[in-house]
């Protein structure tokens, strides 16, 4: 039960910080060259395929990270502070996520689908911005999740 555990975690925290890294430091300056309306549209298309595999990580990684809690650390007692951090860490990338989707991404879909782009535009700067800061905590967790054995 604990590799399945470990598994789906990984898996998990691969697939969001992954899908975060490869939009910011590749789809990103690949889109700038395109026209406003085309840019919003691919990121409109973008978003509304990774957002969805987001919701499902971020049901997956505290399920599975409470589930190796339990199984393989016994509870709270006995993990490290590395541990911790992690779930520090985890735990504000969850509600930035929440916000942004919530706060920005309808927006910005709604705007997509009534043609206001420039509009559909801000949004999609602000979802940026905490898209950004989201990658900044999750290599964090990541390194923190690699290194804590050592720690």
């Amino acid at each position: 039960m604990t590799a399945l555990l470990m598994a789906i975690h990984i898996l998990a925290a691969l697939i969001w910080v992954g899908g975060m890294f490869f939009a910011h430091m590749f789809l990103r300056p690949a889109a700038l060259t395109l026209p406003t309306e085309q840019r919003v549209d691919l990121w409109f298309g973008v978003l509304s395929r990774f957002f969805p595999w987001v919701w499902g990580v971020i049901v997956a990684l505290p399920l599975s990270g409470y589930g190796l809690l339990l199984t393989a650390f016994a509870g709270q007692k006995g993990t490290s502070h590395s541990v911790q951090i992690m779930q520090l860490l985890g735990w504000t990338m969850i509600l930035i996520f929440v916000f942004l989707y919530v706060a920005f991404y309808r927006n910005m879909a709604q705007r997509v689908r009534k043609r206001l782009i420039p509009e559909a535009g801000l949004y999609l700067n602000r979802i940026r911005i905490l898209v950004s800061v989201n990658l900044i905590l999750g290599i964090t967790t990541v390194l923190v999740a690699a290194s804590g054995r050592y720690g």
